[in-house]
């Protein structure tokens, strides 16, 4: 056995052993917080378990428990506020209570927590979001929970708040939508649910709805993590709207970071740190390769070190910003430069920001984030369309040109979708423009909930669109499609009294070794798409 593999060995077992007691210690957790509603008891039992807690999160994450020693420590921080002298709230201890004992639910799952073995990456692949619907009124609650799971989302509905909370400590969701008042229970959620924020590893986002509109009640929202707020009566696909707005800017790809530098062991510390923060940096020191790696990358933003032999990092903003297809990206220089006057020169010559070496790790990803963050918030102003926030025309044909690039060279599957609604005019004359824009909105959502990252989806004209799906077969784009449309004719549309669905038609093109142009692609596509309509619409068709 050599070093590595011992060492994994011994690591193994100090973990199984700590697996094996902690039965026994949450066991022991849960008996002391018994013993805290024992007046008598309840001086030596807080110190206990106090103590306990400190330990529990101390330990859990080095033996794979990460998400257990997340749980210790909020409850260890309430413990020392009782311990501190704060008065011990029976509301509280109950919910305290309850979080004890759902600490070790899922011990199985972390203990078995091992890599994950690499899947085809022709395969869509969507994890579900959790949504949990706490909602009294049944009507309400079916229809929310109906068009969150057209969607694909996994839901759950409590009709009472003391269902939930039990449920949302011991598998925290991804989502909540929640109504304010429950008026059999006598309680209001924001309160509860702002308690139970204080004992969940991260907080959890939520939108309330209600039939208030006055101040306090917003107010009493925002306390409880609220990213939004609905008044009944309840426009659901407005209420998805704001939701898959917020995951959106949640879900997105990891900001992407290019960085030159002729310090190779530098530029890998930087990219090393960079990616431990969920940050995709590549590296490079050679400045001729500069618009391939641009070309293959596509960064959100170039690190570029300004002293480097044969081209410095001066030299190398201009020649990237004479290339007009990179005028958009930012150029930040890294140097150690203290002169004012050479640092002016340098912002006044391409570059677009400055950042002094010495860096240390929290400082260049600070500065990194907000950075690409910036970049590519005003790539998606100027690039996505305002109604959907797809990309706008040019910029998917764009895509479909880059992707076809790489799957040339790489010698990959790729496939290209072009989709249009059935009979879309007919619905604004008979509904309005306004429902109209519900539909659109609508069958951007569920492009994007039911696409990859790697994939890319824009709107092409009106109620017509162009998806872009790399290392994606014919077939496995056939079943990817079936999929959208069925969960799309399933949707209920309002517009006043009336409700109504719609359909689509989608075609696909694949690509065929020889293909060497984006608009070869494209019109296959739209051959299928027109073969879907004249075969009698909601169908999807493949190219011959």
């Amino acid at each position: 056995m050599d070093k590595n593999a011992d060492i994994a060995a011994r690591l193994q077992a100090l973990r199984d052993d700590y697996a094996a007691r902690l039965p026994a210690e949450l066991q022991q957790l849960r008996k002391l917080v018994n013993d805290l509603a024992n007046p008598e008891l309840r001086a030596e039992a807080l110190g206990q378990l106090n103590h306990r807690l400190h330990k529990l999160a101390g330990s859990a994450g080095s033996f794979g428990f990460t998400d257990l020693g997340k749980q210790a420590k909020k409850l260890e921080l309430q413990a020392q506020e009782w311990l501190a002298g704060k008065a011990l709230d029976m509301g509280l201890l109950r919910v305290f209570s309850v979080a004890v004992a759902a600490l070790g639910g899922d011990l199985q799952a972390e203990r078995n927590n091992k890599p994950m073995p690499l899947v085809s990456q022709t395969t869509p692949q969507k994890t579900n979001t959790l949504i949990y619907v706490l909602e009294d009124d049944p009507d309400i609650a079916d229809e929310v929970c109906m068009t969150l799971r057209h969607f694909g989302h996994q839901v759950e509905h409590f009709a009472t708040i003391a269902a939930a909370e039990a449920e949302v400590l011991r598998r925290p969701p991804d989502f909540m939508i929640c109504d304010i008042m429950f008026v059999e229970e006598g309680r209001e959620a924001p309160e509860a649910v702002m308690i139970l924020q204080q004992h969940l590893p991260a907080p959890i986002p939520v939108i309330f709805v209600s039939t208030r509109t006055d101040f306090d009640a917003y107010h009493a929202a925002v306390r409880a993590g609220a990213v939004g707020y609905f008044v009944k009566p309840l426009d659901t696909i407005r209420l998805v709207d704001c939701f898959e707005f917020y995951l959106d800017r949640h879900r997105s790809a990891p900001h992407r970071v290019l960085i030159i530098d002729d310090d190779l062991s530098l530029a890998e510390h930087y990219k090393l740190v960079l990616k431990a923060a969920g940050i995709h940096a590549e590296i490079s020191n050679n400045p001729r390769n500069i618009f391939e790696l641009l070309q293959d990358f596509h960064p959100d933003l170039v690190l570029l070190d300004i002293n480097m032999p044969v081209c410095n990092g001066i030299e190398l903003a201009q020649v990237i910003r004479l290339n007009q297809d990179w005028l958009r990206v930012p150029i930040t220089y890294l140097s150690s430069e203290q002169d004012v006057e050479k640092r002016a020169v340098a912002l006044g010559r391409a570059g677009d920001d400055f950042l002094s070496k010495p860096l240390s790790d929290r400082e260049l990803i600070t500065a990194v984030s907000t950075r690409a963050a910036r970049s590519r918030q005003l790539s998606d102003a100027l690039d996505r369309d305002s109604l959907t926030g797809l990309l706008k025309h040019s910029r998917i044909k764009e895509q479909v040109d880059i992707e076809l690039s790489r799957t040339m060279r790489n010698g990959d599957e790729l496939s290209v979708v072009m989709l249009d609604l059935d009979h879309f005019k007919q619905i604004n004359d008979t509904y309005g423009h306004p429902a109209g824009d519900k539909v659109i909105k609508a069958i951007a959502h569920l492009l994007r909930q039911r696409l990859r990252k790697t994939d890319a989806v824009g709107r092409y004209g009106g109620e017509e669109f162009v998806a872009v799906l790399p290392r994606c077969g014919r077939d496995e784009a056939l079943l990817l499609m079936e999929d959208v449309r069925q969960r799309f004719r399933d949707i209920s549309f309002s517009a006043g009294d009336i409700n109504f669905n719609v359909s689509l038609c989608a075609g696909i093109a694949a690509y065929r070794p020889g293909m060497d142009r984006a608009e070869q692609l494209l019109q296959e596509a739209d051959a299928a798409l027109y073969r879907a309509k004249s075969e009698g619409r909601n169908r999807v068709c493949c190219s011959r």
